[in-house]
């Protein structure tokens, strides 16, 4: 199912999901001219600017840090970027207008190196070889968190492809939709073939902090009453 609408209307403008996405598009055409001009392939690249997880007790924090935040805008391929882009801001943007714009930004944050941790600790053990950090999808598996604990019942437009050729629209409540979307992450690294590239245990902690972050924010913020 690929999402691309949330049912009801709403005149908030988010700011910060729109420039957010413009800055994994950017970070990503960047790393593609830098590859291409210094004629290396992107997992050499990434080898240089993303986080190791395998290395995080060995380095500085403060090179963890820089290494983790670089990670959380940084995609494998065109295909990764735009699923990722897509869910983002289909979600996001309701997440956003409940936040705020700072406070949005500050949770994304948090939740992708929630992601970071998450893989740490869940995987972080089987460190035979480096396991990099890439990808925006810990971080967007903290606004699915929290778009399922504010909104359970919203209503999301996907629509299912079939072999790449059928297509139909369905309109299915967000619990349902988003319940999916975890343990479809949580299987394909319980099944994965190659762990050190397919970190899901990222997007499964990345979904747990969503969750914890915005219980606890729910305690101080109240909902924009335009929201519907």
């Amino acid at each position: 199912m690929i999402p691309y609408k949330i049912v009801g209307t709403s005149s908030y403008r988010p700011y910060v999901a729109f420039f957010v996405t413009v800055a994994n598009v950017l970070a990503f055409s960047y790393v593609l001219v830098y590859a291409f001009l210094g004629g290396l392939s992107l997992e050499e690249v990434y080898r240089q600017y993303v986080l190791d997880v395998c290395a995080v007790h060995s380095q500085p924090l403060s090179e963890t840090l820089i290494d983790g935040m670089r990670s959380i805008f940084l995609h494998m391929s065109f295909v990764h970027l735009t699923s990722n882009i897509i869910i983002f801001y289909v979600f996001g943007a309701r997440i956003e207008e409940h936040l705020g714009h700072w406070r949005f930004l500050a949770f994304y944050l948090l939740v992708g190196f929630g992601g970071h941790l998450g893989h740490l600790f869940f995987d972080g053990r089987l460190c035979g070889e480096p396991q990099y950090m890439v990808g925006s999808s810990g971080a967007i598996s903290g606004i699915i968190g929290a778009f399922l604990f504010l909104f359970p019942t919203a209503r999301i437009q996907s629509k299912i492809v079939i072999l790449k050729v059928f297509g139909y629209d369905v309109n299915v409540p967000a619990w349902v939709y988003l319940i999916y979307w975890f343990f479809l992450q949580f299987f394909n690294q319980v099944g994965s073939v190659a762990p050190r590239i397919n970190v899901h245990w990222g997007h499964v902690g990345g979904f747990i902090t969503g969750l914890a972050l915005i219980f606890l924010f729910s305690f101080f913020i109240t909902p924009p009453r335009t929201q519907q």
